[in-house]
């Protein structure tokens, strides 16, 4: 059994119209598992993010796909810093695909401001338009059918 008790926290949800009928959007949550381990159990926190795609079919809204991205999972006793923030128990540790959502990220940080004075501030994402301008010339990703 991976979890003998789990709750999810969503917040910080933003949705974007392709047309009437269809939709993308994304969805923070941090979560806290009760994890059986080898050693005993552990409390591991995590923090992620949905891509999700929705549509509308005779009225009414259904998700299509959901793709989750992480950033960290670690015991609740073991901040993630550092490389390879997944860090489940008796499990090799490994990277979370959050940041691969937003090529800006990767963008900013290859040249961070030095200051507060020498950094511009990047012009707001126009309405409708925030995940598609934090993608960059980078197309949605593609969520797989399981």
């Amino acid at each position: 059994m991976q979890f003998t008790g789990t709750s999810h926290h969503t917040g910080n949800h933003i949705i974007e119209f392709g047309d009437a009928d269809n939709a993308h959007g994304i969805v923070y949550s941090k979560n806290e598992h009760e994890t059986p381990t080898e050693g005993g159990d552990e409390w591991v926190i995590m923090q992620m993010i949905y891509w999700d795609n929705y549509q509308r079919i005779d009225g009414r809204w259904y998700f299509r796909r959901r793709l989750p991205c992480y950033w960290y999972a670690t015991d609740l006793n073991k901040p993630p810093v550092g490389d390879n923030k997944m860090r489940w128990p008796d499990r090799n540790s490994y990277e979370g695909a959050w940041h691969e959502l937003f090529p800006s990220w990767k963008d900013f940080w290859a040249n961070p401001p030095i200051d507060n004075n020498a950094a511009e501030v990047a012009a707001p994402a126009p309405v409708e338009e925030f995940l598609a301008t934090m993608r960059g010339d980078e197309p949605f990703p593609k969520i797989r059918v399981r």
